[in-house]
């Protein structure tokens, strides 16, 4: 009987965050903060007193839920408009990641 030996040295992680300025109404600001706030990968960093909220999305291990997400910022009650300002994404091997 063989045994087998598997290589993971090739599985990846696949991380992809996007940064967003969220201009909404000033008054309903921490409204809008708390409803993206609820979203899956969404974070508010910041609120502005001008109602400019600073935003990101992260997406783990190839999910693709971004520009979805965007779209339901969009519609959020209070939201004005959303900015793309900053894309990254990286393919990191797991072993890699374990030295580190």
């Amino acid at each position: 009987m063989q045994k087998q030996i598997q290589d993971n040295s090739t599985d990846q992680e696949i991380f992809d965050i996007t940064g967003l300025v969220v201009r909404s109404q000033p008054e309903k600001a921490q409204q809008v903060a708390e409803h993206l706030d609820a979203l899956k990968g969404v974070e508010v960093h910041a609120i502005g007193d001008e109602g400019n909220l600073v935003v990101t999305i992260e997406e783990i291990d190839g999910e693709k839920y971004a520009v979805d997400t965007l779209t339901q910022i969009s519609n959020v009650p209070g939201v004005i408009s959303s900015s793309l300002i900053y894309h990254h994404s990286e393919e990191e091997t797991q072993s890699q990641e374990k030295m580190q």
